[in-house]
């Protein structure tokens, strides 16, 4: 009888050990997806960020020095 309950105390730490580092492979796992995501987005958001301050300012060609609207095409024959 006390061999019994050992062994199942053996079972049940073993049990737990296992779920333990199935649940550290889960998250190392996922790991580089979320780095790799994360990257992407961050790169995604350099270029955005270079892009806009690299194009010069569009104004309405009026003098006014006001940026076009959306609805508004900048065209000039230089």
């Amino acid at each position: 009888m006390k061999e019994l309950k050992k062994l199942k105390k053996i079972v049940a730490d073993t049990k737990r050990e296992l779920e333990h580092k199935d649940g550290e492979f889960e998250h190392q796992k996922r790991e580089p997806e979320q780095l790799r995501s994360s990257l992407t987005a961050s790169t995604s958001q350099q270029r955005i960020g270079s892009l806009s301050r690299n194009l010069p300012g569009q104004t309405d060609g009026q003098g006014t020095g006001q940026p076009l609207s959306n609805n508004e095409i900048s065209l000039s024959m230089e």
